[in-house]
């Protein structure tokens, strides 16, 4: 058989692309950490690396959510607390012996400007925005503020409620009740109605009169601490001040106050909770990378040498190369 020089030129060319190929390959692997890139490679291998990508995409999904559950249940925890501090305020320094011991009706009329101060900065906290939507809105409009006081603070409304109106009571009971649930890893379910099973998803609403309180008792007194407020100072500035009916509200009050308390205390076991889901889903995204590694990664060391050796093979190559290439009139024309 006769061999030609073509036929030699284009065998090298051959080979020379492959080994060329191979260090290309090398180079990817050195540089990604992935031994295969396509599913021809390694079929089965590349469906449970699909699988493993789908479940890793599902995990940064879960672990966004809870950041942004967190950051939004955070700014709802700074206000209840400060609605806290108010209240407690209110509840340690605005007993019946505290006004009645001032220097009578100027030291009443402090404490009745005070209590009307509190009441607006207390409407100011629960109307607090992050981002577009209001934190203690429940499932409210994001363009509206839930809460409206009016000019002579006896008459609160949320949402256009009325909260101190007995025939309100049950649209307030529902508003009270409202959810705002986000998929944060717990197995998302729906009942047969079409509804969020509530033991499959996170609860980040927080109606505002869950935390300030609605409705009124059996003797008619509001269970409100805003509308308490304002009646406090009335009694205060009235000419004649009733002490009975002042310490009746008061106390009142301050059973009210617990209702913030509780609310921070809710809000904590909620974080806590945040928190330990979020702890599971980085432990379960270092297990899902381990396994997607043991499917399609490589061990960089032997990446490497990998990569040193197609490196060394496509050297020798084109030195082999140099040999077989004989010289061509070109270069003897310089």
């Amino acid at each position: 058989m006769r061999i030609t020089t073509s036929m030699v030129m284009r065998n090298y060319q051959n080979n020379l692309y492959g080994t060329l190929g191979g260090l290309d390959l090398s180079r990817k692997q050195v540089e990604t950490g992935r031994r295969v890139f396509s599913a021809y490679e390694d079929p089965s291998a590349a469906a449970r690396a699909a699988i493993l990508e789908r479940r890793s995409a599902r995990n940064a999904e879960y672990q966004n959510n809870i950041q942004n559950a967190q950051s939004w249940m955070d700014e709802q925890e700074n206000v209840v607390y400060k609605l806290g501090q108010l209240a407690t305020t209110v509840s340690e320094d605005y007993s019946v012996s505290a006004v009645t011991d001032t220097a009578g009706d100027i030291g009443r009329d402090t404490y009745a400007k005070a209590l009307r101060s509190m009441q607006q900065s207390m409407v100011q906290l629960l109307n607090t925005k992050y981002s577009n939507s209001f934190v203690l809105s429940g499932n409210g409009s994001v363009d509206e503020a839930p809460f409206e006081l009016s000019e002579d603070g006896k008459t609160l409304l949320y949402r256009g409620v009325d909260v101190n109106d007995p025939a309100n009571t049950a649209i307030l009971d529902q508003l009270a009740a409202e959810t705002s649930y986000v998929d944060v890893g717990f197995g998302l379910e729906f009942d047969n109605t079409g509804q969020i099973v509530s033991s499959s998803a996170f609860d980040t609403a927080l109606p505002g009169i869950n935390v300030i309180g609605y409705g009124q008792t059996a003797d008619g007194t509001s269970k409100n601490l805003i509308l308490l407020a304002g009646q406090m100072a009335d009694l205060l500035e009235a000419d004649d001040f009733d002490r009975d009916a002042y310490e009746k509200l008061w106390n009142q009050f301050k059973e009210g106050s617990d209702m913030a308390q509780d609310a921070i205390t809710e809000l904590g076991t909620k974080t806590q909770l945040l928190t330990t889901t979020m702890d599971r889903l980085e432990s379960e995204a270092i297990s899902i990378q381990d396994q997607y590694n043991n499917e399609v990664g490589i061990e960089p060391a032997e990446a490497i040498t990998g990569y040193s050796w197609a490196m060394y093979a496509y050297s020798s190559a084109l030195k082999i190369g140099t040999s077989i290439i004989g010289p061509s009139l070109l270069d003897f024309l310089s």
